[in-house]
């Protein structure tokens, strides 16, 4: 790559100035009469160290200052006004370089600038070029540009210490006349090793063996079989798939197939990595560039990993789109730098310039896609390499000069330059090179935050200038160092952190180190942590001894139907529809790299907990499994165990037995609402129920579209879709719950344009059909009052397909208002809409939901 970088070639055009003689009294008179005057009216305001204001980096108010130039290089070359960036700037001939910017100067002066120039830009003016802080002066002594180098911890006189890690953290928090939390218990440790290295709750009986062991290393060995665990694998794996926007779908792509066919082999590739511990520098690079790594037959199994450039989102497949999101996964996630923000413009803050950016979109652009029925979409060299012109202001239509191919001039020392090819697997050397600053530092941070609840560095995708030095930059080079020393082994890091007393501190703190430092700085204690979506659901499944522990495969839907019975991880994520489910417990977008997840407690977690059909679930298969104790203290006992894996308190158990005391309330009474199809007989309607619920709607089948004459029947919040025939006409039913005047008001729509409508009735189960209404396409009005209804008389909305049942998707949205004397209540279509009515848990279901909610089993300690 020969791009030099602005700044260097900003320097080499000065060097010819440095030689010139003493201007002449002409030229300085010129200068007095026609240049100076205009720069002090139309410039300084914007570039004059005086005036504290220097735009672009670039100061106009002595002569070394205009010599020096600005943020993008020199805009004077003496004696060749053509070359000059000042006299274009000046001419308007660059919309993006148009100066002074609120009115272009008159010809004349343009014409004495152009002269100026032309007799070497003479200029008496003294002073000292302007010392301007410049993106390029910060990037050079920026702490996270910087290579990590081993700090030596100092000696640790308190014998607390276990390693390194507690060293360097003893001593800041010495620093600050404070001391670490002590030791947590066994139970805690062994829960608290189990949720972090492989996502699981441990048994009672592994409990009990661990609390009891007195062998010194009971605690190393733990650490030992938790990683060699395939388990392992699969939690540290959603770890990475947050980081790789991973999804089965590809977003709305109008009507071709929105599925990435074979995305979960993907999945199960880094699952089957990670559980190896192939080298992080390894693993990252197959991701870029897996085939042009590939060495033997074997080694083909790898072209699954270049997923984590391919899986992203299809942007209706504009290309400039995909390959911007392409070029962030890869440096925010591999480098913690946003290089996608140069796409427009330089970077407003790092030392990235669009030059850099199009130099990227290269190396993406000379790689095409390809697919075959054994691994995800993957990229291989097109046969010619695409050098690409930048995108004036991001435009596609506006090309700049053409950029070779190659990585960010800022980091291109321990670059190689791409000769041939796309530059994939140039790209993937340099971002693990050894002297790379970034891409070390990024990872041991990621995984010091998923172990203690924290990062080190706060944004765990940005290190660049905005990016201040963490409280523990020392522990973080120690890390970064010893991580690639230890051949960029991900288990060596994690029993090098879990190793350590830092880690293995108590979350209960003094109330002085609780004052000094709440935020947990300086990490004098260990962070509470809740469980996240994942640890939580297949929690859930695993105390009602339902989870199922094969390991890879294809995804499942886990938001419908019974929810399945596979870990979260195989969950089918559906990057356009991701159920609420997800979004609920803060599980990651899948629509862009995700450096973190949110941290939400808002009241639909509890309400999931309370009513979703996985908790009341796991609830009775606990009452069911228990339910051969043989007293009622037994049966509380064992749902403590199988829960909370511990025996309850004495306090626990009468408070559990004063609950199971408790007579069962009272079933709900029926809802007003119904849903169901039929047929109109003499005027009124026959109506079967709909059977099942999926997705929010009710359905004939469990097959949707269903076979035969049902087709597309269905009901949902908003409308729904008859079937074939006037037999399987949808039909919303409400049921009067007492006398009174009925007024109905309403809209029936029909979007569609094809097809021959559909017939809307509300027939009376009393009074036979009271409204009647066709509706081609477009909107009308459905109003109905009726007298008297009485308690008991039921009133449809009955939609019927008429000749063709083609494109028959239609919106019913109403109210229904029963007006009695010194009453008046009102029903919603819409909001009145519900799925089918759970039975009432029986009061052992019910304690078993209560442990189930408890904090003890929802958080880590």
């Amino acid at each position: 790559m020969n791009r030099l970088p602005k700044l260097a070639a900003a320097a080499m055009a000065f060097v010819p100035l440095l030689a010139r003689p003493a201007l002449a009294d002409e030229g300085v008179d010129f200068f007095e009469q026609h240049i100076r005057p205009v720069l002090v009216e139309r410039c300084y305001s914007c570039h004059s160290q005086a005036d504290g204001a220097t735009e672009g980096e670039l100061a106009l108010d002595n002569r070394a200052s205009v010599l020096q130039g600005g943020r993008g290089g020199a805009i004077l070359v003496p004696g060749n006004p053509e070359a000059s960036r000042l006299l274009q700037a000046l001419e308007y001939h660059d919309e993006s370089l148009q100066m002074p910017p609120d009115e272009k100067l008159s010809d004349e002066v343009i014409a004495a600038f152009r002269q100026w120039i032309a007799l070497g830009a003479p200029d008496p003016r003294d002073g000292a070029a302007a010392q301007v802080d410049t993106i390029a002066s910060r990037a050079a002594t920026h702490w996270a540009f910087q290579p990590p180098t081993r700090p030596t911890p100092v000696k640790d006189p308190t014998g607390w210490s276990r390693t390194d890690i507690d060293r360097l953290i003893v001593a800041k928090l010495g620093a600050a006349g404070l001391k670490p939390s002590p030791q947590a218990g066994k139970r805690t440790l062994i829960e608290r090793l189990y949720f972090d290295l492989v996502g699981l709750a441990p048994t009672q009986e592994e409990i009990e063996q661990f609390v009891a062991d007195d062998d010194p290393q009971a605690y190393e060995k733990l650490v030992d079989r938790l990683l060699d665990s395939p388990a392992f694998g699969e939690r540290w794996a959603r770890h990475w798939l947050d980081l790789a926007r991973f999804a089965d779908t590809k977003g709305y792509v109008f009507t071709e197939d929105r599925t990435f066919p074979n995305a979960y082999k993907y999945r199960d590739w880094v699952i089957e990595s990670l559980n190896s511990d192939m080298p992080i520098d390894r693993f990252m690079m197959y991701q870029l560039a897996a085939d042009r790594m590939i060495e033997t037959p074997e080694d083909k199994r790898h072209l699954a990993a270049e997923g984590y450039v391919t899986l992203g989102r299809r942007f209706v497949n504009s290309q400039p789109d995909i390959v911007a999101d392409r070029i962030d996964v890869v440096f925010r996630g591999m480098m913690g730098l946003s290089v996608a923000c140069a796409r427009c413009h330089d970077h407003k803050y790092d030392p990235v310039s669009d030059e850099d950016y199009y130099a990227l979109y290269g190396i993406l652009q000379s790689s095409r896609e390809e697919q075959d029925d054994k691994y995800p979409l993957r990229l291989v060299d097109k046969e010619t390499p695409e050098n690409v012109g930048v995108f004036i202001r991001g435009a596609t239509h506006n090309r700049g000069p053409i950029v070779e191919r190659g990585f960010p001039t800022f980091f291109t020392s321990f670059a190689a330059d791409v000769e041939a090819g796309s530059g994939r697997l140039e790209l993937a050397e340099a971002i693990v090179h050894p002297q790379n600053p970034l891409t070390s530092r990024v990872f041991v941070n990621r995984v010091w935050g998923h172990l203690l609840g924290e990062q080190l560095v706060g944004t765990p995708s940005d290190f660049g200038l905005r990016c201040d030095a963490p409280v523990q930059r020392e522990l973080l080079d120690l890390l970064a160092v010893d991580f690639q020393q230890n051949g960029w082994s991900l288990k060596q890091l994690v029993r090098q952190i879990v190793g350590s007393s830092t880690y293995q501190q108590t979350s209960l703190a003094s109330d002085e180190l609780l004052a000094a430092d709440a935020e947990n700085a300086l990490w004098g204690r260990a962070n509470r942590r809740r469980l996240d979506f994942e640890s939580l659901r297949d929690r859930l499944l695993e105390v009602a001894g339902q989870l199922d522990t094969r390991v890879g495969g294809e995804s499942e839907e886990i938001a419908a139907g019974n929810g399945g019975s596979r870990r979260t991880l195989y969950a089918h994520i559906d990057r356009q529809n991701l159920p609420n489910l997800f979004r609920t417990f803060d599980f990651a977008s899948p629509d862009a790299h995700s450096p973190e997840r949110a941290h939400t407690l808002v009241p639909q977690q509890a309400l999931f907990l309370m009513n979703g059909q996985l908790a009341e679930r796991v609830a009775m298969l606990l009452s069911a499994a228990t339910a051969d104790a043989p007293s009622e203290a037994d049966r509380i006992e064992q749902l403590y165990e199988r829960i909370l894996a511990r025996k309850p308190t004495s306090g626990e158990l009468e408070l559990a037995q004063q609950f199971i005391a408790r007579q069962m309330p009272e079933t709900l009474p029926p809802d007003e609402w119904s849903y169901g199809f039929g047929r109109i007989d003499a005027g009124y309607v026959q109506f079967e129920p709909l059977p099942h619920f999926q997705e929010n709607r009710w359905q004939a089948q469990q097959a949707f579209p269903a076979p035969q004459s049902f087709g597309y029947l269905s009901i949902s919040p908003t409308g729904g879709h008859p079937g074939q025939s006037p037999e399987t006409s949808s039909i919303r039913r409400w049921t009067a719950p007492r006398e009174g005047t009925l007024v109905i008001e309403g809209q029936l729509h029909r979007p569609e344009q094809q097809g021959d409508g559909v017939d809307g009735l509300i027939v009376s189960s009393r009074q036979g059909i009271v409204g009647r209404w066709s509706v081609a396409h477009g909107t009308q009005n459905t109003p109905v009052r009726l007298e008297q209804v009485m308690p008991g008389e039921h009133v449809d909305f009955v939609v019927a397909c008429r000749e063709n049942d083609a494109f028959d998707s239609y919106q019913w949205r109403a109210t229904v208002t029963l007006e009695t004397p010194g009453d008046r209540q009102t029903w919603n279509t819409e909001q009145g809409f519900h799925g089918p009515a759970a039975e009432p848990l029986d009061l052992w279901s019910q304690l078993a939901q209560v442990l189930l909610m408890s904090n003890e089993f929802l958080y880590v300690d």
